[in-house]
């Protein structure tokens, strides 16, 4: 593909010869500060960071840039400055190598007489669906995903390898579900009590929204009575857990190795970044941030930024650190002043 023809597609302007043949798209970060870019590929530039980490940018090779950057190359396709990450994706979606299939059933997956499959889904070989299960137009399930009886997966969803779908769990429309995530599992729920340890049967479900991506070796369980629910566009990273009864808003993230304890409800456009533990039957209000390594274990208030463990807010928790910092000094004032005659009254 030539410079000039990715410029019509993104309808962008082309800066330079409109003939160069582009490769690929790179980053420009994978190169040594001594390098120039490569020739016949495609690098993202938007920041002007990013030249002063790399002076030899503008020898060689193509860039995707903007209007404020546009002069120091002789080759770039030029966005606008507010717009230039959606036409990023744009460019990646034209070079993504994403593997397409053919839709129908193919020889080697299992498919019950009842079960209900699109015949435009695409079910290749190894999977598994069960008695009343189904499976909507457009979507495609890879090897190893199994869907149990009566779970429902709405149009256009991926389930990528070993993903399983646990019975009577409904997945939307237009979701992406990673390796070996598994929805619906029973929530941790037991009983001492007269006679042992009673396990306490988990007779609800899992509802997730449309739009909703989920990261490879996820676990969301089901809940105890009625639905532990996933609003719609959430995206949640790798390696997460959310237990039984969660209630989880639309418009959120949730970066990898975090787990919310049962029953939390996580209002819309809340943001939890990694390894955040989140105590069970909290509510996180709107909008609010919890940022890395933290714990929560009290309610958030709607916009307010927290970090720490126990996490509190981010003013208070700055203060916090600062008079930290100062204890060591303190420490030997206070052992001057002690030794100090009269000084023990």
């Amino acid at each position: 593909m030539t410079l000039g023809e990715l410029g019509e597609r993104l309808k962008v302007a082309v800066q330079g010869a409109p003939g160069y043949e582009i490769q690929g798209v790179r980053d420009v970060e994978r190169l040594s500060p001594e390098q120039p870019l490569e020739d016949h590929w495609l690098y993202f530039i938007e920041n002007p960071a990013v030249l002063k980490r790399h002076p030899r940018a503008a020898e060689s090779g193509a860039v995707l840039t903007v209007e404020k950057l546009k002069a120091g190359f002789p080759l770039a396709l030029v966005a606008p400055d507010a717009g230039a990450r959606l036409v990023f994706i744009s460019l990646l979606k034209l070079f993504d190598k994403t593997p397409s299939f053919e839709p129908g059933i193919q020889p080697g997956a299992i498919v019950h007489r009842s079960a209900r499959v699109d015949p435009k889904a695409a079910i290749l070989p190894g999977v598994v669906v069960m008695e009343g299960a189904s499976v909507g137009p457009g979507c495609i399930l890879y090897p190893g995903a199994v869907l149990e009886p009566f779970a429902e997966v709405g149009e256009g969803t991926v389930l990528y390898p070993g993903v399983v779908i646990g019975h009577h769990c409904v997945i939307g429309k237009g979701c992406i579900l990673h390796g070996a995530t598994v929805i619906g599992a029973d929530g941790f729920g037991f009983y001492d009590g007269q006679g042992g340890r009673h396990k306490i049967p988990q007779i609800g479900n899992v509802v997730i929204g449309d739009h909703v991506e989920i990261g490879a070796s996820c676990t969301v369980d089901r809940a105890t009575i009625e639905s532990t629910t996933i609003g719609e566009h959430t995206k949640i990273d790798d390696q997460v857990h959310i237990g039984h009864n969660c209630r989880v808003g639309r418009f959120i993230y949730i970066v990898g190795n975090s787990a919310l304890g049962g029953s939390v409800v996580v209002e819309d456009g809340v943001m939890i970044s990694g390894m955040v533990i989140v105590k069970d039957h909290v509510r996180m209000a709107k909008g609010s941030v919890v940022m890395g390594l933290s714990g929560v274990a009290q309610d958030t208030e709607p916009g307010a930024a927290y970090f720490g463990s126990p996490a509190r807010p981010a003013r208070q928790m700055h203060k916090m650190n600062a008079a930290l910092e100062r204890l060591p000094e303190l420490l030997v004032r206070v052992r001057a002043l002690e030794a100090k005659p009269g000084a023990q009254g």
